[in-house]
């Protein structure tokens, strides 16, 4: 193992964005640790990999406090050093106006969309400032940028993301630590699915007519952020599939 190499950790790295992340940075010679609650699929991905002991996969729970921690201090003890965090995980549950919101699926879409986010960059930043950079990219969301029905808790969350990564651009410059998000519009991961509760129909009439954005394409974007010269912080990055205006517009071919 070539212990000069990078290390990046992804969340959501069992599924969609995180797992494709997970590919492109491992062809690009990064060292691993990848976070979610499901291990045996991530276990399976590493396995998949060019070079599977240059991987680590333990459980992550975003809603757990116990968790990230844990999972933060194992990563510093495999590896040394964190270079690079992709927060890919989070969740978006529901879609009733909020007088007839869920408050249990609110507690968990903050939790794991904002709160867990922000533990786990807490967590990872000593030792950026430490060995003086290192690069924390976060997945956000279209939602955020628009207000529309049905997303109260979920836009709020993820917009509250947004503004602590804008206060940690402050609180970290001049460290040599870069702070990136990307917001995504519709992409064709499992993510719709738990949104539409499994409703397989819903989801594909959403995107019936429509070409939406793919984990590969993100992982591109994420990639394209990450690999850019040390002097360059791609601050914010939106994305969208070309027939996509915002989270409500869409053009039906």
């Amino acid at each position: 193992m070539n212990d000069s190499a990078k290390v990046a950790i992804v969340t959501g790295a069992s599924s969609g964005m995180g797992m494709e992340t997970a590919r492109r940075f491992s062809r690009e010679g990064y060292r691993l640790a990848l976070g979610a609650r499901t291990v045996e699929k991530m276990e399976k991905l590493a396995q998949s990999l060019d070079n599977p002991d240059r991987v680590y996969t333990a459980a992550l729970d975003l809603t757990s406090p116990s968790s990230i921690e844990s999972f933060a201090k194992s990563t510093q003890e495999r590896f040394g050093k964190v270079d690079l965090l992709v927060n890919c995980a989070g969740v978006a549950l529901g879609r009733e106006p909020a007088d007839q919101g869920n408050l249990e699926e609110w507690r968990t879409m903050v939790e794991t969309d904002y709160y867990g986010p922000m533990a786990l960059v807490r967590a990872v930043l000593p030792g950026m400032r430490a060995q003086g950079g290192g690069h924390i990219i976060n997945i956000g969301a279209l939602a955020a940028l628009f207000p529309h029905p049905g997303s109260a808790a979920y836009a709020s969350a993820k917009e509250g993301m947004r503004m602590f990564l804008k206060c940690l651009r402050e609180d970290t410059l001049g460290s040599g630590i870069r702070i990136t998000n990307i917001d995504p519009g519709i992409t064709d991961t499992d993510f719709a699915l738990t949104r539409f509760r499994g409703n397989s129909e819903a989801v594909g009439k959403l995107l019936e007519g429509f070409t939406p954005l793919t984990a590969g394409d993100m992982a591109d974007c994420i990639w394209f952020a990450a690999s850019a010269p040390a002097h360059v912080n791609i601050d914010q990055m939106t994305v969208t599939p070309t027939d996509q205006a915002s989270p409500t517009r869409l053009h039906k071919r």
